[in-house]
């Protein structure tokens, strides 16, 4: 009772500022949800037609087609061969150099714009090595890769001790992505690389190089199985108890096979010599589908729910995902291959509202407009996907980290972490107001 009361009286003695930093866990029903909406069967029953096909593979390819060649959101890493597109490869890495050094991050140790972190960045850059339109290699992911803003494991943050919000975690890489590698660090260690979605450096270790035929064949090989599942096991033997990685869903191997239960599947690995070597490995038939799932609401309903309660990673830290990374996944099960920030991902949509400068009336009234399940709602730094209306509110699944509150007069936030379906009222007492106010625009993929 003394400790207690001794902590109370501590607590009350804080200065505001540091009140403001304590996190509360948020409740398991946040927003206004029930226990039924964390359901797939109940968003699917309240669709009017969550069996329609909203896109057909042609339409899809058509999409991705566009979203890549009109609106340049993603890219195929293969026409670098041909149409070599490195020459700005210097001033990209100048420019990212320069905006991390202008932000006054902390390194872990707390020291704020640490000039000897930069400068040992720089050199490992190696900067005077880009060679402008250089054909790019080509390889194949062989474990699970973080792609980093620099080369560089150590970690760079915007508060000291914010060690969950890694600056310089730009993305992660699935065992059996393509990439293209453009250039390597001055110690070797560290290849910088071009993807489908997102570029960064990754670890040498964690890439195997090969024919540029074999890598394009490895990758749009007409046989593949997509990961259904939060995340699928490799396996390399049939008894399926020598475990290799795992793949998150939407990714995608080559498919060689299905029988008893469980799925032949390609991966890559690197050999003795650390070149690229194709195995044959072994799935869990349930965690994948053969080829696509179809584009419909019942689908994207299953499969975001599926997700419900998974952890939240910033930049994929922890082999996790973000906001962003997680309408990916969903998307990439159907064929859509969405761009990989939230920010390029509020550009894709065959129709876009803005919703800036509405009353929070007009945005309800916009949000019943459009259809559920296949509409993105974003905002600056954050993007969900709109699960339907229930007695005039609107819902969403997205992963987020948290909401603030007032409590007693002070601003604290609650710790969510996770995949979560809820309302647009989180964060509605706090000064940068609630997901209904901060929404500016709505994304329909169709």
């Amino acid at each position: 009772m003394k400790f207690l009361l001794t902590l109370a009286l501590l607590l009350l003695a804080l200065p505001v500022s540091a009140q403001q930093r304590l996190n509360y866990e948020a409740p398991s029903l946040i927003g206004h949800t029930t226990r039924l909406m964390k359901a797939p069967g109940f968003w699917i029953s309240r669709h009017p037609s969550p069996d329609a096909v909203i896109m057909s593979p042609d339409q899809i390819d058509q999409f991705n087609e566009r979203i890549s060649n009109d609106k340049k959101l993603t890219k195929d890493i293969f026409a670098l061969v041909d149409d070599s597109k490195t020459e700005s490869l210097l001033a990209e890495l100048q420019k990212t150099l320069a905006e991390i050094t202008s932000k006054g991050y902390y390194t872990a140790e707390g020291i704020r714009n640490d000039r000897g972190f930069m400068d040992m960045a720089r050199r490992n850059m190696n900067l005077s090595g880009v060679v402008m339109g250089q054909a790019p290699r080509y390889g194949l992911v062989v474990h699970f890769a973080s792609q980093r803003f620099l080369p560089t494991k150590e970690g760079l943050y915007a508060q000291k001790g914010d060690y969950d919000f890694d600056q310089l975690q730009n993305s992660a890489l699935d065992v059996g992505t393509p990439v293209a590698v453009v250039h390597t660090s001055a110690d070797g260690l560290w290849y910088y690389v071009l993807t489908d979605i997102s570029d960064g450096w990754v670890e040498a270790a964690d890439i195997a190089l090969g024919d540029t035929n074999q890598v394009r064949e490895f990758a749009r090989d007409g046989d593949f199985a997509v990961v259904i599942r939060p995340k699928a096991d490799i396996f390399l033997n049939s008894s399926m108890t020598d475990f290799y990685d795992y793949v998150r869903m939407g990714a995608r191997l080559p498919l060689s096979g299905i029988d008893a239960g469980r799925v032949t599947v390609n991966v890559p690995v690197a050999g003795a010599d650390g070149a690229l070597v194709i195995k044959q490995a072994y799935m869990n038939a349930e965690d994948v589908s053969p080829g696509f799932l179809p584009f419909t609401a019942r689908n994207i309903y299953k499969q975001a729910l599926m997700m419900l309660g998974q952890p939240y990673g910033w930049g994929d830290m922890y082999g996790e995902q973000d906001c962003s990374r997680f309408l990916q996944m969903v998307f990439a099960t159907v064929g859509i291959m969405l761009p990989r920030d939230s920010k390029d991902q509020m550009q894709v949509g065959s129709s876009i509202v803005d919703l800036d400068d509405k009353s929070d009336d007009a945005k309800i009234e916009a949000l019943a407009a459009v259809p559920a399940a296949n509409t993105l709602l974003a905002m600056k730094g954050h993007i969900m996907l709109y699960l339907g209306m229930v007695d005039g509110k609107p819902y969403v699944i997205h992963d987020t980290t948290g909401y603030k509150k007032n409590v007693d007069g002070h601003r604290v936030k609650y710790a969510i972490d996770r995949v979560i379906v809820s309302d647009l009222s989180l964060g509605q007492d706090s000064p940068e107001g609630s997901l209904l106010q901060r929404l500016t625009r709505l994304v329909t993929i169709e």
